[in-house]
Order: structure tokens, then sequence, then C-alpha cells
């Protein structure tokens, strides 16, 4: 037994925390092995674990091995899992003591504690910073485990931002990898099982669903049948959608409330909500209503767990208020919807540019330099590989004339539409003159009609509308009038119907980006339409063809060139 009074003891220097402390005595002849397994049996004791965690770092620090200090201060982190930013604070030390050893382990592992922590606090984007990170120290080392261990966690932010056949590549990649090592860890073969099943469900390819959900519950029976509960729970959800509501409210409430703190919180509020869906399925409204109660309650402990069965519940039980005439519930609920909503939509941006940007721009580099790679092997059969090479050859000459045609018909219309758009730039500011008969027929007084016009100015000059959450309704409230007027003034005065307006003025604002910003053209297509207020990337590009007649990649081409 180690009394807590060991350390008030003083000996060894150890000024990495700032503080000197003293081996105890029985353990200075203690092995870095035989610490740390005196660490591991110690979990309910605290201050013991402090204890062995100090003498691992101290014993390291006076033999000067860096690699001990790193795996000791790793153990510090571990011993203050209940305060995750300490925790931080002695795995950021072991970064930077590990940082130049070439280790296979280190420090990619600790920047993989860091991102599960971050993710699972709700902090997606520096938990995807974390996960880059660890890939990167990963590979430089040869670790291929830890390098698929982090896609898999990439794979959970994508799923996160409801990315379903993205992350479901990257589920299938991991799980093909640890089919095929005979050495992989058994617990994260079982979580790329439950993580495939949960993509299927989602997705509604329930036949794939079933199989490795099936799958996944004989591994898990085999490791630890706490961890069976979560597939059951998958179990009931595949049940529902297949319309055998009983059966999916007696799984998952068999499961649902002693399902482990690890389990995350989104699995718990999907297992919630389909027993809702289930009991509105059987017309018992009641009970529906208590259970997607329990999926706000569950959201609002947990903010950052949102999704689109979250909006579904609130959905529901705004619409159940309204019939019973409980407008402060009504009301209520429908604010919640659109917090969440907001929070969701701002998270979303952010974090899908950086994946845009990080992680899925790295995948490109790294297939790009295995194609570069298979192209410098040599063709062993060299009558196949002429046969081919003139086969290729014929068809890129056909492609490249092709190519050359369209770029030549591109060429002329980003001629043509940079020289009429630099006329409609300088006539921009002159006043529109709209007949006297159009003004009549549109029968709005001139106070109204001056207001709409002047409101309708800031909104362009303060550039509002690369907001992305911009609708009619919501400007008209913005411009305290209503939709009808609105549209009325946008339609005669700016010649356009609302969505065309707004459309445009974003394509304006886009083309004046590329042309004056060039860390522009680093952007994709994708975090250029939601840089400006676009929500996918195809709707931006039918929105610039539309007005410029060639492609946004096409027009960012040209400019280059000229």
């Amino acid at each position: 037994m180690l009394p807590s009074t060991l350390l008030l003891f003083c000996a060894v220097s150890f000024a990495q925390e700032g503080f000197e402390f003293v081996i105890p005595d029985s353990l200075q002849s203690k092995s870095y092995k035989e610490l740390r397994a005196a660490f591991n049996s110690d979990r309910k004791d605290s201050i013991r674990r402090f204890v062995y965690a100090k003498s691992y770092v101290a014993k390291a620090t006076k033999n000067n091995n860096r690699l001990e200090m790193t795996k000791g201060y790793e153990l510090l982190g571990f011993a203050h899992n209940h305060n995750y930013k300490k925790s931080f604070i002695f795995y950021d030390k072991a970064i930077e003591t590990s940082k130049d050893l070439k280790n296979a382990r280190y420090p990619a592992i600790l920047f993989t504690y860091k991102g599960a922590i971050f993710s699972e606090k709700g902090n997606y984007k520096d938990a995807l910073e974390n996960h880059l990170k660890a890939i990167e120290y990963a590979e430089a080392n040869n670790n291929v485990e830890l390098v698929y261990v982090n896609k898999h966690n990439i794979g959970i932010l994508k799923r996160h931002l409801e990315l379903y056949d993205e992350a479901l590549n990257i589920f299938k990649e991991c799980y093909d990898y640890e089919l095929n090592d005979p050495n992989r860890d058994e617990f994260d073969f079982l979580h790329s099982h439950f993580s495939l099943a949960d993509i299927y469900i989602e997705t509604r390819v329930l036949d794939s669903a079933v199989k490795y959900n099936i799958a996944g519950h004989h591994l898990a029976q085999k490791l630890d049948k706490q961890y069976i509960k979560p597939f059951i729970l998958n179990e009931g959800i595949i049940n529902f959608h297949q319309r055998k509501y009983r059966k999916t409210i007696a799984l998952i409430n068999s499961v649902i409330d002693s399902l482990g703190e690890d389990i995350p919180k989104r699995v718990i509020m999907n297992g919630l909500f389909y027993t809702a869906k289930a009991y509105d399925s059987l017309q018992e409204k009641e009970k529906a209503i208590r259970y997607y109660r329990k999926v706000d309650s569950v959201f609002t402990m947990h903010p950052y767990n949102f999704s689109m069965n979250l909006m579904e519940s609130y959905k529901a039980l705004s619409s159940y208020y309204k019939t019973i005439n409980d407008q402060v519930n009504e009301v209520t609920y429908i604010e919640k919807a659109l917090l969440a909503y907001d929070a969701h939509n701002e998270d979303y941006r952010s974090l899908s540019n950086k994946i845009i940007k990080t992680f899925d721009r790295r995948d490109l580099l790294e297939k790009q330099k295995e194609l570069n790679e298979a192209l410098n092997r040599k063709d062993k059969k060299y009558t196949t590989f002429m046969i081919i090479f003139w086969i290729v050859f014929i068809v890129f000459m056909l492609a490249l004339a092709a190519f050359y045609i369209k770029q030549r018909q591109i060429k002329k219309r980003f001629q043509e539409f940079v020289k009429n758009h630099e006329k409609t730039q300088k006539t921009k500011k002159k006043p529109i003159e709209i007949a006297n008969e159009e003004v009549q027929k549109i029968g709005l007084a001139d106070d109204i009609i001056d207001h709409l016009l002047s409101s309708l100015n800031n909104f362009e000059t303060e550039h509002t509308y690369i907001k992305s959450d911009i609708t009619l309704p919501s400007l008209s409230k913005q411009f305290k009038t209503n939709s009808a007027y609105l549209s009325k003034v946008i339609n005669t005065y700016k010649n356009k119907k609302f969505a065309e307006y707004l459309n445009d003025l974003r394509v304006d604002y886009a083309i004046e980006k590329i042309q004056s910003d060039k860390h522009f053209h680093l952007y994709t297509i994708k975090a250029i339409a939601l840089e400006v207020g676009f929500n996918n990337s195809q709707s931006f590009a039918r929105a610039f063809k539309r007005k410029t007649g060639i492609k946004p990649s096409d027009f960012i081409r040209q400019l280059e060139k000229a």
C-alpha cells in the first residue's frame, strides 16, 4: 500500500511538471514494465495511480530515456481521464517528447486519443485535426493499424455530416483491412461491423445491414457480452423498417437503459426515436410523444448529436401540441428545432470545408501517387502493351480533338461573358427606370417600394445574400414586409424571380472573389459553393453556367490563362 504522503517527499528533479518528485523506496527498484503493470492494476485508487505514473516519468527523466518519458506522460494522461483538459497537458508533453523519435506508436497514438476525446465532446473540427496528424505520423513510421483506426474515426465524422456514401467507403476500406489482418484488434473489427450495419440501416440497404449486424453480434458474444446490446438496438431498428413495430419496441427497450457510457449518444437517440416511430405507427400517440421527448432530453444534454431524426422528433412534438391547443409547448419545440438546425448548419459548413480541403484532397493525392507508381512499372508483355498503347493513343487523339474544340468554345464564351459583364458592372449603379404603368400594376404605395428598394440595396452592398439559409419569407421578415410585396418588387425592379435574383447575386460575388482573390483558385468547387451561400456544388454549378455559359472550373482555368 502506498500512502498519499509519499507525494510530499522530494528527490529526483521533475521540472517538466513544475515540481520535484521522489520515487518512493518501495518503487526504486521497479522496472518500467512493473510500474506500468501496477498502474493498470490499481484502477480504482487514483492517488496510487498518480504515484506509479509520476515514478515512471521520474525514472525515465533520470535515465534520459525519451521513449519511456513519453510512456510515463501517457500514463499521467490516463490518470487524469476524469478531466480531459488536464489529460491533454500530459498528452501534449508526450507528443513534444516523442515527435522526433520515429517510433511506430508515438506520437500517433497520442493524437488518436485527443481526436477521439474531441469527437466525444462534440468538437469535431479539432477531432479532425488530431486524426489527420495521427495518420501523418502513423504513415511516416509505418503503423498501418493506426492509419486505419484514424481513418475509421474520420468516417464517423463524415457520418456525423450525414455524408453516408463517403463514410461507407471509408468503413468498407477499414473492414477489408481488418478482415485480412491476422493480428487485428478484435474490438476495432467489432466497431467496423457496427459502423457498416449502422450506415446500411441509415441508407435502407437492409440485407447488408442484417449481414453485418448478425456478424457483429456473434463477434461481441466472443469478446464481451456487454457489446451485444448496440447490435440488439440495431436489430430493433431493422425490424422497424420491416414494419415489425412490436418487435422493434421490445428489442430496443430490452437494452436502451443499460447501454454503457462509452456508447455514442447518437446511437441512444436513434433507439429512442425508432421506439417513438413504432408507437406512432401503432397509433399509440401518447407513448410515442413520451419517447420523442426523450430524444429531445438526450440532445439537450449532448447538443452536438444533430440528425434528421432529431428534426423529425421536434416536428412530431410541435404537431402534437398544436393538435391539443398547447401553444406554449408547440412554440418551444419549433424554437428548439430552429436552434438545433442553425447550430448544425454552422458546424456542417465549417467541418465539411475542413474535410474537403484536407482529408479529401489528401486522399486524392494518395490515389494520384498510386497511379503514377503503377504507370512507371514496366510491362513484361510487350505485345499486349503495344496494342493497349495504340488503342489509348487513338482514343487520346480523338479526345484531344474533342477537347480542343470544346476549349475554343469555352474560351469564346468566357471572352463574351467578361466583355458583357464589364459593361453590366459599369451600368449597374444607374437607377432602374420603370414605366408608370408597370409601377401601377404592382399596386404598392411609393413609400413601400422605396423602403424595399433601399433594403434590397443594403442586402446587395453588404453581401448578406451569401448566408445559405435565406428564403423569400425570411428576407421579407427581415425587411419587415410580406413575401408578396417583396416578390412583386423584385419581379418588377430586378426583372427576375426571387430564386434567380438570389442565385445571380451569389454567382456575381463568386466571380468577383475568383477574380480578386487568388486563394479562391485553390478551393474546390464545393468549397466555393458553400462559401458564397449555396448548399451544394451542383446547384452552384447550374446557376453559374446559366449566367456565364460555362462551368465554374472552366471559368477559373480561363481566368488563369488570361
